[in-house]
């Protein structure tokens, strides 16, 4: 039994996490950091107030708090050591921690009157660089929120009286006000553009990943090409000699009519291995440009279906094309992409290979129908990309050589699983309206 094709493990030079941006370890780390920071700076402004202000205010919750917010952020430094990823709602609670610690800090130290209430910015600035939209949203409204509350909802500080100007419970005065909706502008600004920002640097680092892994691509096929190139040069002697070698067998008089019937067969083959040869030659030095012409899909799914069935005598299949089907340009190269997918569902051991048709005003869809095992998810999910390293089952050559020739139409190609087993590939070519029109 043969195996499928598809189903060789094809690793690329990216991952998926090139491809989605989260958090990491490294920017816990430094959350961890500013956080120690602030809390320094509070134990600076506790140590001042019992120096010099001893008897003036009650420091017992405002100490608790620090000591709280300092063996979480400890036991937080422990564990960045594990080998845990960092996901996005991890990173979330440790923003939010940040806010409600710092809420309860400002709660004993005079509320909005403390200086230090300007630190709830800082939570809104990593969340907007760090974390999706959603989230950036989140620990924007609960600064806004805690900060509001604070505005009326404290303990009394002495040392922070002079600068608030108010006692507990009175209205605040417009300097506090003020603060408050500078506060209120400045995370509204910073939520709206910095997640705009750090959008913009994610597609782009995303758009270079991809940069990067198509020149990979693109280094892989000029040496395929080389290689073909090479290959065609050094084939063409042997091929003479076994074509000169079963004529002379067919003109004598030995062969019995069984063996004459395999001679002949071979004879076909060689011809088409010569021709086949001949056209990899023509196309190396002809551009695609000057090669392509127009004709209806049927046509061309056709021609290519008999030209493959020639290569692949044991395999039967069927081609299901509605008349009349739209005009499109076409070359050797995507008769070869064609040729590919179909040899990959032959490779499966499947008894029919169907070539089926179907288009719409946008696109043109060629579905290559087997019930071989079926496709492997990840080699699906990475088709076209780079071959880094395959097994013995398939080298993923074809499928990147296809992807590339499919991607110069601005096409595309997938691979699914088929209810009740095997795979249907799909090769999907646009369309003007035109072309539309048939």
């Amino acid at each position: 039994m043969r195996r499928s094709h598809y189903n060789g493990p094809v690793e690329t030079a990216t991952t998926a996490g090139a491809h989605r941006y989260s958090p990491s370890v490294d920017n816990l780390r430094n959350l961890l950091l500013i956080r120690g920071i602030a809390l320094l700076g509070q134990t600076g402004v506790l140590g001042y107030a019992t120096l010099y202000h001893r008897g003036e205010g009650d420091l017992a919750g405002a100490a608790a708090s620090i000591a709280l917010l300092a063996a979480v952020t400890v036991a937080s430094l422990w564990r960045t050591t594990r080998q845990w990823p960092v996901e996005d709602r991890e990173f979330l609670a440790q923003l939010i921690i940040d806010v409600l610690g710092w809420s309860a800090l400002m709660y004993f130290t005079g509320g909005a009157n403390n200086p230090f209430i300007s630190y709830y910015i800082v939570p809104v600035v990593v969340a907007a660089a760090v974390l999706p939209w959603r989230h950036t949203w989140l620990v924007a409204g609960a600064s806004l929120l805690a900060y509001s509350l604070l505005l009326y909802v404290y303990r009394p500080f002495p040392l922070f009286a002079p600068h608030g100007g108010m006692d507990h419970g009175d209205g605040a005065n417009l300097h506090i006000v003020g603060m408050w909706f500078n506060f209120l502008f400045s995370v509204g600004l910073i939520t709206y553009f910095v997640v705009r920002m750090a959008t913009i640097l994610r597609r782009r680092e995303a758009e270079a990943v991809a940069r990067r892994e198509d020149g990979l691509r693109n280094d892989q096929i000029l040496a395929v090409a080389s290689l073909a190139a090479g290959t065609a040069h050094e084939l063409g002697t042997p091929l003479s000699t076994m074509t000169v070698l079963v004529d002379e067998m067919l003109e004598g008089e030995g062969l019995d009519e069984g063996a004459r019937a395999d001679c002949r067969l071979l004879q076909e083959q060689l011809a088409q291995c010569r021709a086949t040869l001949s056209e990899l030659s023509r196309t190396a030095q002809l551009s695609s440009a000057t090669e392509r012409v127009r004709e209806p899909a049927g046509e061309f799914a056709r021609r290519t279906l008999e030209r493959w069935s020639v290569r692949r005598p044991g395999t039967a299949y069927r081609l299901d094309c509605p008349p009349d089907s739209p005009v499109i340009d076409t070359d050797t190269t995507l008769a070869q992409a064609l040729e590919n997918l179909l040899n990959n569902a032959a490779d499966t051991g499947s008894e029919e290979v169907v070539l089926a048709l179907d288009w719409d005003a946008r696109a043109l869809h060629l579905r290559i129908l087997d019930r071989g095992p079926g496709v492997d998810p990840a080699v699906a999910e990475r088709i076209g990309r780079p071959v880094i390293r395959a097994d013995r089952s398939g080298l993923g050559i074809g499928l990147m050589l296809t992807q590339a020739t499919v991607e110069r139409y601005g096409g595309s190609i997938e691979l699914r699983a088929r209810e009740g087993g095997g795979t249907r590939a799909t090769l999907t070519l646009p369309l003007t309206g035109g072309d539309a029109d048939g």
